[in-house]
């Protein structure tokens, strides 16, 4: 061995002597180990209650270059979803006319239950998967431009909504449309998601919700893609508008 190397190396062991001699500075102790930890601060902040918060979750929303609306009642939010499909059409053109269908969630997951008869009432038909492992159910879902949801969660400081796929609740309809209209009840609208997962944990829910699905899904607005060139290009990988009807429930969240 070359003398060069060997006195690295003798500098080496050196410094590693000197660490171990002077462990109790490198490694915690078994008592520190054992001290509860701290909460880690928020990422983010939305300094607002109710209405307020439903408020800066819409300028957040329109701020990734989604589009937001909140409805003056819960009565009024059939009358909003028939016109904003209704506002689609001369886009679409003979994609979507007089017999408009929707890819949906199944009606006893959305947040107003009797929906899908008012829009049936109004020409616009509902289709949703029985399973999406059936290519007939898959390419007739291929097929549909608008997608109608309602979300697990909505986070006011990102304007990012949360959903959590389950029976009635196709992944499908928040991510294959052109389209996609989200209804969000105030009740589940959120500061943070720090805020969300506290309340998840208090209640008990939160192990259940990671240990019975295999994944959950964040939307923050429209789908976007940008080449080298930093061109943004919005429905290359999923909705290429992203709606939120934000209305008031009657519950808190």
């Amino acid at each position: 061995m070359k003398k060069g190397s060997s006195s690295a190396r003798d500098a080496i062991l050196a410094r590693l002597r000197d660490s171990l001699a002077a462990a109790d500075s490198v490694f915690r102790s078994q008592s520190e180990l054992e001290e509860p930890r701290g909460v880690p601060s928020d990422v983010t902040v939305a300094d607002a209650e109710g209405t307020n918060l439903a408020e800066v979750f819409c300028e957040s929303l329109r701020g990734v270059l989604g589009s937001c609306e909140i409805a003056a009642s819960i009565d009024e939010v059939p009358v909003r979803v028939v016109q904003k499909i209704e506002g689609w059409r001369p886009e679409q053109g003979d994609q979507i006319g007089g017999g408009e269908e929707v890819l949906s969630w199944a009606e006893n997951a959305l947040p107003l239950p009797k929906l899908h008869r008012q829009l049936e009432a109004a020409g616009i038909s509902i289709f949703v998967p029985d399973d999406m492992d059936v290519r007939a159910d898959r390419d007739h879902a291929s097929m549909l431009s608008i997608g109608l949801t309602g979300v697990d969660a909505a986070f006011a400081s990102i304007g990012t909504m949360a959903f959590v796929p389950g029976p009635g609740k196709s992944r499908s309809a928040s991510l294959l449309p052109l389209h996609h209209i989200a209804l969000v009840p105030e009740s589940s609208i959120y500061p943070n998601l720090e805020k969300w997962l506290a309340v998840l944990r208090e209640s008990g829910e939160l192990e259940p919700l990671f240990r019975d699905h295999s994944q959950l899904a964040f939307v923050t607005g429209p789908s976007k893609s940008a080449d080298i060139e930093l061109n943004l290009t919005l429905g290359v990988h999923g909705p290429r508008e992203v709606h939120a009807i934000v209305f008031d429930d009657g519950r808190t969240a």
